[in-house]
């Protein structure tokens, strides 16, 4: 793999990560696991888990880009 400093492996980490949280999801309505809808209120749970943690952090610019591209997804519906 290719050498990376720790913000490029970090932000790496973190699209890995939601990608594959997307799929997964998505993977589940596809496969009727869940409704589109429980795929929704999961999303709207992630929503919930990072409001009621941002104020326990001192990085609030995270946690608002955070929630901004889980919003990005409750739209898509």
């Amino acid at each position: 793999m290719k050498q990376l400093s720790d913000l490029q492996l970090a932000t790496a980490s973190s699209l890995m990560a939601g990608a594959l949280q997307a799929a997964v999801i998505q993977t589940l309505i596809r496969n009727h696991l869940i409704t589109d809808e429980e795929g929704h209120e999961i999303y709207e749970q992630a929503l919930l888990m990072l409001e009621t943690n941002q104020t326990r952090s001192s990085a609030p610019v995270e946690f608002e880009a955070a929630r901004e591209l889980i919003e990005q997804h409750l739209r898509k519906k």
